[in-house]
């Protein structure tokens, strides 16, 4: 039996109410794909404004179980609580419209986050000017630890950016997974943080610097983020090394995916 649970209201966002009350059906036929993964994001152009839908999978079996039990939050949900967490204490994130939970046999099935689409920004990935990049993203990440705002998959797909008038703005996405502090971040969620933003090791050991001379850092934090960094890099490895053995999707509560 097919249930939902949704906190999308139509008098608070530019959406019309079939849009709300049929967005399994107007996801699955409408929209522009901008991403094709495990989820799947699309965007679609409502009353002349861009919408941002996220699909989440179905969870793996264990989580699937988590969720419907309300012993953890779904990923939507949080999504979107996240999303107004993030807005309240000063920083940008796509401007959260709600959320839409369906169940199967009261077990989660699919779940979708509504919010706006950010335009003219790219992840930072994408930066031409790394050095200007690095300064500017380490003002704004000490100011994020400042306020207690730890965003998990802080990497830089995730990290937007744009430029105006010569200076930067950013914008956090994927924001299932954060963690909120009354006070500053503690200083062993800071040092795996910093690890995240940037891959190629000249770059993070400039980040990390730039970080621990606008905090005023006691110690080799530089030292200890590339250490650490390098100690993830090799469980990744492991854990992809793992992944291609018979059944060992189980144990690691993903879903099956054949090797290609």
């Amino acid at each position: 039996m097919r249930q939902t649970s949704q906190n999308i209201q139509a008098q608070n966002a530019p959406l019309s109410e079939d849009f709300v009350r049929n967005l399994p059906e107007f996801f699955s036929t409408g929209g522009t794909i901008i991403h094709n993964a495990r989820n799947q994001i699309r965007v679609f152009d409502i009353n002349g404004h861009k919408i941002n839908v996220k699909k989440f999978c179905v969870p793996p079996i264990v989580n699937r179980i988590l969720y419907s039990l309300g012993w953890r939050t779904p990923k939507a949900q949080s999504t979107y609580f996240n999303a107004q967490e993030i807005l309240k204490r000063g920083f940008d994130t796509p401007t959260p419209y709600g959320y839409r939970l369906d169940r199967t046999g009261g077990l989660i099935n699919f779940s979708y986050f509504v919010s706006a689409q950010v335009e003219n920004m790219r992840p930072i990935r994408d930066a031409e000017d790394v050095p200007a990049l690095i300064k500017a993203l380490a003002q704004y990440t000490a100011d994020m630890h400042a306020k207690g705002l730890w965003h998990k998959d802080f990497t830089p797909g995730n990290i937007l950016f744009r430029i105006e008038n010569g200076q930067y703005h950013f914008c956090l996405v994927d924001i299932n997974r954060f963690r909120f502090f009354n006070g500053p971040l503690p200083k062993n969620l800071i040092r795996r943080n910093l690890i995240q933003p940037f891959y190629n090791d000249d770059d993070l050991r400039a980040f990390v610097e730039e970080y621990a001379r606008l905090t005023h850092w006691q110690g080799d934090l530089v030292r200890d983020v590339l250490r650490r960094k390098h100690r993830r890099n090799a469980y990744d490895d492991f854990k992809a090394k793992l992944k291609k053995l018979p059944g060992a999707y189980i144990l690691l509560n993903k879903p099956f995916q054949k090797q290609k």
